[in-house]
């Protein structure tokens, strides 16, 4: 990360909740249902800066509660969801060699939409597009020129179609019409019950 580069704000949320959470209490994951303790209730900001991403939790006063700094953008080892809902998220903090996992929530579910998609939308443009304009391109071979040559033309064959002419032969020449059967006669109606 250059010291250069500009902190910008990606998202902001007014109201997030944190909690003391348990263990996983199984391999799929955490579960937000086993989550008791809310420990703190404050404003979130996702911030970028160059390559790198971090998740702040900030008090009122602006002062920093927490952090959930994400080193190249990669976010999948650092935040994680939770198996039961859609509205919790699970963040590692990191000091140094130490971590510890967190929980996160949001009462609104449109609030935890936009922090996925933050999360998301900075790793495809950021991240993922790098890593692609790194592969090498294939090599580049001349175009085969495939365009018609004057004089050229064209035969299509659907199979079960007739041409033009043979429709128009069969329907009684140019402009000949159907001739449509007789309407039925009045006598056949319904008689209600």
């Amino acid at each position: 990360m250059d010291d250069d580069d500009l902190e910008y704000t990606l998202l902001n949320k007014r109201e997030v909740l944190v909690y003391q959470i348990p263990p996983a209490s199984s391999s799929t994951g955490h579960k937000a249902d086993d989550w008791k303790k809310c420990i703190w209730r404050g404003r979130l900001r996702i911030a970028g800066k160059g390559k790198d991403l971090s998740i702040k939790l900030l008090e009122g006063g602006g002062n920093l509660f927490a952090q959930c700094a994400i080193p190249g953008g990669d976010y999948n080892s650092y935040v994680e969801r939770v198996v039961d809902s859609s509205r919790y998220f699970v963040l590692k903090i990191t000091n140094g060699d130490r971590h510890a996992f967190i929980g996160l929530g949001f009462e609104d579910r449109n609030d935890a939409f936009d922090f996925n998609c933050t999360l998301a939308d900075f790793k495809s443009t950021w991240i993922d597009r790098e890593k692609e304009a790194e592969m090498p391109m294939p090599s580049s071979m001349p175009a085969k020129d495939l365009s018609l040559k004057e004089g050229q033309t064209i035969k299509i064959n659907l199979p079960g179609g007739k041409s033009r002419r043979s429709r128009e032969a069969e329907a009684g020449g140019y402009g000949g019409g159907t001739i449509l059967a007789p309407p039925p006669s009045s006598g056949s109606r319904r008689q209600a019950p």
